[in-house]
């Protein structure tokens, strides 16, 4: 029985109300944190010599990420808020399977042979601009600690760098067999989130979020160019960009705290 009474008057005093509710006004915020990326499948416009499309996977490493935030508190638990973010990583591999023409591609400027057949990673990273229109539920908003749910839509602009030779050229004579391929352009695409996080009440006006992101969108569209004008040319690279990241924020609410009812009579 004492047990019991002790676990209920810890969750009681983690979940304690304030005492006043939200303050309705506007509020900023700042997130900074870790993301990792999914593996950005591409399909190329034009065919390989296998008569297929490549399908290849631009895979990125794991990396920081950024966001900005200029919100509303509507009422106790909506709020609404716009969101400028960022997200950036290096090139870790381009690839596809073994039913591939060419697999993939390797380090630029270094020649294999059967003594030396290593296929390194090519240069190049990733990076992404999102401005997002979020809209926030906080499940206890007057609690120490409060859980939130929301959901974005916007825009998200992808910059992809990539520098790479080309694992393999089918039919390659001495004058083809080294071949390279750049992907140097940026597009624009539709995109979505959805976001899950607590909040811990640090004073009156400062919440601490804990938030994660996870970003899709539609397919955005990527020229590439290869190196022999009479060889490999893959065209143009369409496929979704998805992501996920963790973030530690600080949000200062600009509105001051309703001051406390007057004690009874």
């Amino acid at each position: 029985m004492k047990f019991k009474l002790l676990a209920g008057a810890a969750m009681a005093a983690v979940f304690a109300a304030s005492g006043a509710a939200a303050q309705e006004g506007w509020y900023g915020a700042v997130d900074l944190g870790y993301h990792w990326p999914d593996e950005f499948e591409v399909t190329s416009s034009n065919n390989a010599p296998n008569g297929a499309p490549y399908n290849w996977d631009f895979s990125q490493d794991d990396d920081w990420a950024g966001f900005a935030r200029l919100g509303y508190q509507l009422t106790d638990h909506w709020r609404v808020e716009l969101e400028v973010g960022y997200r950036s990583g290096d090139i870790d591999s381009v690839r596809g399977g073994s039913n591939q023409a060419v697999v993939g591609l390797c380090s630029p400027g270094v020649t294999r042979t059967a003594a030396a057949p290593d296929c390194g990673p090519p240069d190049g990273d990733v990076s992404a601009w999102t401005v997002m229109g979020n809209v926030i539920f906080d499940i206890a908003p007057n609690s120490v600690i409060n859980p939130f749910i929301g959901a974005g839509i916007g825009i998200n602009h992808v910059s992809v760098d990539i520098n790479g030779q080309f694992s393999n050229v089918p039919g390659a004579t001495p004058a083809t067999a080294i071949q390279n391929l750049t992907v140097d352009d940026d597009d624009t695409a539709f995109a979505y989130q959805f976001i899950a996080g607590l909040a811990w009440r640090a004073t009156d006006q400062l919440r601490v979020d804990l938030t994660y992101r996870y970003l899709a969108g539609s397919d955005l569209d990527f020229n590439s160019v290869g190196s022999l004008g009479t060889g490999l040319q893959p065209g143009v690279f369409s496929g979704e960009y998805r992501d996920q990241s963790v973030t530690l924020g600080l949000r200062y609410i600009f509105a001051t705290p309703e001051p406390p009812p007057p004690p009874p009579p």
